[in-house]
């Protein structure tokens, strides 16, 4: 695999989840920022800046198939470059039927 071929594919993520807004530490963030990955436990987010671990953010994005937006608290556990993936903390019961029934129905069209 050459170089940034890694950051390719992972970005190439099939649930379209938009990001409407981002804060690190309670400071808003204006960048440029993309969802990587989306599980029921965190989201993987690329974002141009230097984060550290443990960085409490405040994220909100929209699911597809929904208006609605998801807002939420995540703890950063690891990084690489600019990838980051923030666990969840205190997601709710209802965030996280949403988020698996949109994972369980990219898997689904993605197979057939």
């Amino acid at each position: 695999m050459s170089p940034g071929q890694e950051t390719v594919r992972w970005l190439n993520f099939k649930l379209p989840v938009q990001l409407v807004s981002l804060s690190i530490n309670k400071k808003p963030y204006q960048g440029a920022s993309r969802v990587g990955e989306l599980t029921e436990t965190g989201i993987g987010i690329m974002v141009p800046a230097k984060l550290r671990r443990l960085d409490v953010a405040h994220i909100e994005f929209t699911l597809p198939s929904s208006a609605e937006v998801q807002k939420v608290t995540a703890v950063l556990r690891t990084a690489t470059g600019f990838r980051y993936w923030f666990e969840f903390d205190g997601l709710k019961p209802k965030q996280k039927e949403l988020i698996q029934k949109a994972i369980g129905a990219a898997v689904t069209s993605a197979g057939r």
